[in-house]
């Protein structure tokens, strides 16, 4: 098979129809990376606070389980 030159001016329209599609397809694939790092950063976020939760209460704070009732709920 032989190569077949083609005009700049010919070959544009075709150049400019790739360029926008990958254009399209790169701005959606960076935008489902930004979803992706965002749920990322909130799954991470999540995590730290549920292993914090899991080790217990938080050194220096109260102890809930030790506050004695408020005095409303004894009077019944």
């Amino acid at each position: 098979m032989g190569q077949q030159q083609i005009s700049v001016e010919d070959a544009f329209p075709t150049f400019q129809k790739e360029c926008r599609e990958l254009f399209e397809r790169n701005l959606v694939l960076r935008a489902q990376v930004d979803i992706l790092e965002r749920q990322l950063a909130a799954a991470q976020e999540e995590n730290v606070r549920l292993q914090r939760a899991a080790s217990g209460p938080v050194s220096g704070g109260p102890d809930l389980a030790a506050v004695p009732p408020h005095p409303d709920e004894e009077r019944g």
